[in-house]
């Protein structure tokens, strides 16, 4: 069990967010999609791979009703306390859900909006963290960093309000010709709203829609 000491923390918009060491910390790639947003207050939210929550806080923050789900124990625990934490700043409810994509969300059930920063790393076995696994999760992205996220893209049209949008991560080290394939074979109209570069690579948010 972990203790005070080993548990960082740190402020974004007024919200306090505590980090676990087996949960993604937020980097460039979860503030630039948290700046790709385009949410409006009682907007349905759901958020995929929450890790320490701090894009469903910021959203339940502009008024938005979101539910959040995470495959990582540690991501569900933190992610609670975080609310806990932060319920004087939440305008919004938020629902924490442990388990992996959309599995856990009802097959009927939609949403106005979708979020998703994916595992989006092209990643070999020795490449890998290895350890409890957790943290290798959230950035193993298979061998050509498109393995989650193509998975995600074929269930959206399950969970997306025909009106609705979805903002995903993207990663110019993965193949981007087969990534804008998959989203025209699934019916899905698709531009970048932000690219900035990153040492090696360009990190960019998707916005997508029907």
């Amino acid at each position: 069990m972990m203790s005070d000491s080993q548990i960082k923390v740190f402020h974004f918009n007024k919200l306090k967010i505590e980090l676990h060491p087996e949960v993604y910390e937020p980097s460039e790639d979860t503030f630039q999609l948290i700046e790709a947003l385009k949410i409006k207050k009682d907007e349905s939210i759901l958020e995929i791979g929450t890790g320490c929550g701090i894009i469903a806080l910021e959203c339940s923050r502009r008024g938005s009703n979101v539910i959040c789900t995470d495959i990582n124990p540690y991501a569900i625990k933190f992610t609670k306390r975080n609310i806990n934490h932060n319920h004087q700043m939440l305008k919004g409810n938020i629902e924490v859900k442990q388990g992996n994509l959309f599995s856990i969300i009802k097959k009927d059930e939609q949403f106005d909006v979708v979020i998703f920063n994916p595992p989006y790393l092209p990643t070999q076995p020795e490449d890998k963290v290895k350890g409890s696994g957790w943290f290798d999760l959230a950035t193993n992205g298979g061998i050509d960093g498109l393995s989650v996220i193509t998975i995600f893209i074929k269930e959206l049209h399950n969970h997306l309000k025909k009106n609705g949008r979805a903002y995903f991560v993207f990663s110019s080290l993965a193949d981007r010709k087969k990534l804008e394939k998959t989203l025209k074979n699934s019916g899905l109209k698709f531009k970048v709203i932000i690219s900035r570069r990153f040492d090696d690579e360009l990190i960019e948010i998707y916005c997508v829609n029907f």
